[in-house]
């Protein structure tokens, strides 16, 4: 379960973001979660309180979590689509080769005061 130390991570980075900016309280975080990252988004949405429990100036935050689509590029017909709702098969011409645009990171996008 690689969400609890991606949070514990973000956990770590908000809160020294907040100590070195003079900052108390972090209202929220942002997450971008990539389709193809392998992260789970409930997950993260149940194990944050646990997290933020530890780490004083986050006690109050909300966690606002956005899902990335995993996009992908046929090498066969140069056809753009989403790859998980097409369970990785190019829906145009059925070909599985495909180079990934986006969706296989997880990325911390915003720390809220």
């Amino acid at each position: 379960m690689h969400e609890l130390g991606l949070l514990y991570q973000t956990a770590e980075t908000a809160t020294r973001y907040a100590e070195e900016n003079g900052i108390d309280e972090v209202k929220s975080i942002a997450i971008e979660i990539g389709e193809l990252s392998g992260a789970l988004p409930d997950i993260f949405t149940e194990l944050f309180p646990m997290i933020a429990e530890r780490f004083p100036r986050l006690q109050k935050a909300e966690l606002q979590l956005t899902t990335v689509a995993g996009e992908g590029l046929c090498l066969e017909c140069r056809c753009l689509y989403n790859i998980m709702r097409q369970e990785g098969t190019c829906p145009r011409c059925g070909s599985k080769e495909k180079t990934i645009l986006g969706g296989r990171d997880v990325r911390l996008m915003n720390i809220g005061y």
